[in-house]
């Protein structure tokens, strides 16, 4: 007998197994094939994953939207009203006056410089896209505890006032028991655009 006529004999005795190697051999076949794109399905699985966990964290974030948007929205209309507007010149001047009126100290120069701070301005290192600045130039007079109080003051009013520079000397020109001194304040004040 011949050794292909006994391999066929064999084969017809173990039709199971001969099943079972040929069902081995495609399937190891097959995944030879797409061993590549098992590797990207598994990341794309991974990227789906985290959406689905985005998505529904965004949903629990949703719950009262609506409130947490009214409230948003009456403080920008809180911040709106404590802007000034650079074309009320005598109204922004007048409010400096006020806090002279109110705290020991004399108020010698105010100016408004006609244009908005370079750090703040379009193109600047900390540009603002919904407001503008307003820089002022402030001269005044008084004592230490005084100026301190105006600058505290500043700092506690409705506007949104920042200092930016600030210089004291000695008043020489005051002949009282008191120290009197000069100082000059640079102030940035956030305004409408």
């Amino acid at each position: 007998m011949n050794p292909s006529e006994k391999m066929i004999r064999t084969l017809k005795a173990y039709p199971l197994a001969v099943l079972s190697v040929l069902v081995f051999l495609i399937c190891s076949a097959a995944i030879l094939l797409r061993a590549g794109a098992v590797a990207d399905l598994s990341v794309h699985e991974a990227d789906l994953n985290l959406r689905i966990r985005t998505i529904d964290q965004n949903v629990r974030n949703a719950n009262n939207l609506d409130k947490d948007f009214e409230e948003i929205k009456r403080l920008v209309d809180q911040i709106e009203a404590r802007l000034f507007k650079r074309d009320q010149r005598a109204v922004n001047i007048n409010f400096f006056y006020a806090l002279e009126n109110r705290l020991n100290v004399r108020i010698l120069n105010i100016s408004q410089m006609p244009n908005e701070d370079s750090l703040y301005a379009k193109g600047g290192a900390r540009e603002l896209k919904l407001h503008s600045t307003i820089t002022y130039n402030i001269s005044l007079n008084g004592n230490f505890e005084d100026v301190l109080l105006f600058l505290y003051d500043l700092q506690r009013v409705d506007p949104l006032i920042r200092v930016v520079d600030f210089q004291i000397a000695k008043d020489n020109a005051q002949e009282a028991d008191e120290e009197y001194l000069d100082a000059r304040l640079r102030l940035i004040v956030l305004a409408k655009k």
